[in-house]
């Protein structure tokens, strides 16, 4: 959420708006044209030592302490409008939103309209009474605005839709010395599979698919860049690897990639390839993808397709479908110029923070002045 928050509020300061970030001592130190205010405590990583019961009753108790904490601040402050980065907690917002909402203009981004998987904090119910509080919600998508209205019964004039933009980065690298600081051979077309790898991601059909395209294209190298969900395993990968004797054509990743690491991958890539089972939000990968201009493949789910047809600097394919992986992947291969060069000022400017901004900016203007009717 750091690099989506931190993009946008620079852009908000460039257009002349004030801004001040409540977040936790995690957020990075550096010059900012914002302010920041440290006030949350950190949410116990997953990967600590705690019992599961443990875990949920620490993370439950500071939940509520940032909360409390956002409110106090937010009221006491001087603020003509409050902007909320995702859902949070429903369980507990459901409630606490309220206070907020009677007193200033709130305005949510729902970065994903359905949750990845299911959790008592966030069930349905929960999450239809927190997105009801809001003035106005931002949604990435069509397909995201029409979840909101028919998953959760939002009224449609509640809702803008504004593009997930495209995350800036500084000195790029270049693919050949992204391949080197990765230890990947420069002789090799690479394809990307990158993320938490859960289960609906679809990396078993990527696999399956893969020996069809290695058939086609010998020099093919997958690359797994990604953590795995506290409790799974990469075993059933590995097996899939072995059975279909890839292990020539896969180079493996799995941990927690940091953010300085992010682009080093993406820019050692020939393709991107999301090829995920079950999505219902914008991928941040995929906006990723474009800031280093790679064709894509991804899933027709989500924002995904939308995004990706619309665009035309990549292929969507039905989820699932291990045939229609390996065409699409094949075709880029032989023609990846065809899509690299629908990269163009236009898009850039399109999904800018400048033109992002300003939309964020005119959908808490609305805000304030429902608040005053």
């Amino acid at each position: 959420m750091y690099t989506y928050t931190d993009a946008l509020c620079r852009g908000l300061c460039g257009i002349g708006v004030e801004v001040t970030v409540v977040t936790s001592s995690a957020w990075p130190d550096g010059g900012k044209p914002y302010k920041v205010e440290r006030l949350f405590k950190e949410l116990a990583a997953k990967q600590n030592e705690f019992s599961r019961l443990h875990w949920a009753a620490d993370r439950m108790s500071r939940s509520m302490i940032n909360i409390l904490r956002r409110n106090k601040f937010a009221l006491d402050g001087n603020f003509d409008a409050v902007h909320i980065q995702g859902a949070g907690l429903p369980l507990l917002d459901q409630f606490f939103l309220k206070t907020l909402v009677k007193k200033l203009p709130v305005i949510l981004t729902v970065h994903d309209c359905v949750s990845h998987y299911e959790r008592f904090v966030s069930r349905d119910s929960f999450m239809r009474r927190n997105l009801l509080i809001p003035d106005r919600l931002i949604v990435h998508y069509e397909n995201g605005k029409r979840q909101l209205e028919e998953l959760w019964k939002i009224a449609s004039d509640k809702i803008d839709v504004i593009p997930h933009g495209i995350i800036p980065v500084d000195n790029q690298p270049q693919l050949a010395d992204a391949r080197n600081k990765l230890g990947l051979p420069l002789d090799k077309k690479i394809l990307l599979f990158f993320g938490s790898i859960r289960p609906n991601k679809g990396l078993d059909v990527l696999l399956k698919s893969l020996q069809d395209v290695v058939r086609q294209n010998s020099d093919v190298l997958l690359v797994i860049a990604g953590a795995m969900p506290r409790g799974m395993s990469f075993q059933p990968y590995s097996d899939i690897i072995k059975e279909l004797n890839l292990s020539e054509n896969v180079k493996t990743f799995i941990k927690f990639i940091p953010d300085e690491d992010i682009d080093y991958f993406l820019g050692a890539c020939d393709i991107v390839v999301l090829p995920y089972v079950q999505f219902e939000a914008q991928s941040g990968v995929l906006l990723r993808a474009f800031t280093h201009k790679k064709p894509v493949v991804v899933s027709d789910i989500g924002a995904m397709g939308e995004i990706v047809r619309s665009e035309k600097v990549g292929i969507a394919v039905p989820p699932g479908s291990e045939e229609s992986l390996t065409y699409a992947i094949n075709n880029i291969l032989k023609n990846p110029r065809d899509y690299e060069s629908h990269y163009t000022a236009e898009l850039e400017m399109k999904y800018g923070w400048e033109h992002i901004s300003k939309l964020t900016l005119q959908c808490c203007e609305k805000a304030i002045a429902q608040k005053k009717k």
